[in-house]
């Protein structure tokens, strides 16, 4: 199975890098190729890109890992939430939509209507960590958002099914 695992976010922006280094340090604990993994074949980029542009980085995989800060109020700064893209509402819907501002799940969407080979929404987890301070110029996180990185980590092997 072709795993991609996308950080996504901000690094110059606070905690919305998160996802950059979370990302990052998940392929520091993966083994180097070409150790097989039990997993499949697993690619980590960063990415600073949504709607279209992030869909055609999913296109060929079959499994995508999103890591990414959350700004719902719902959590405490620093709780680590996992969800699957089928389960988050789509709220593009009834909105007046123009190709540059598609979300994600319509992205996703318009390249399968279009022959692209992507995942299947069940088969695109988010990992995501609550944050509130996603506009300060700063390549720092706030504690409990650096707190978080490590549980963060977890959750993207525990998607990954690793032991």
């Amino acid at each position: 199975m072709k795993t991609l695992i996308i950080g996504l976010g901000n690094p110059i922006l606070g905690d919305d890098g998160v996802g950059w280094k979370v990302a990052q340090q998940v392929e520091r604990q993966l083994p180097s190729p070409p150790t097989p993994l039990p997993q499949g074949e697993i690619t980590v980029e960063c990415l600073s890109l949504a709607g279209i542009s992030l869909m055609e980085h999913m296109i060929g995989y079959e499994r995508v890992i999103l890591i990414d800060s959350l700004n719902t109020g719902r959590y405490p700064q620093g709780e680590v939430v996992t969800f699957r893209l089928d389960a988050l509402e789509d709220l593009t819907y009834g909105h007046s939509a123009s190709a540059h501002d598609l979300s994600l799940k319509r992205a996703l969407e318009l390249g399968r209507r279009m022959g692209a080979s992507l995942p299947q929404d069940e088969e695109i987890q988010v990992v995501a960590i609550e944050a509130a301070h996603v506009y300060d110029f700063t390549e720092e996180l706030t504690p409990p958002v650096a707190a978080a990185v490590p549980r963060a980590v977890a959750a993207v092997f525990e998607a990954l099914g690793a032991p």
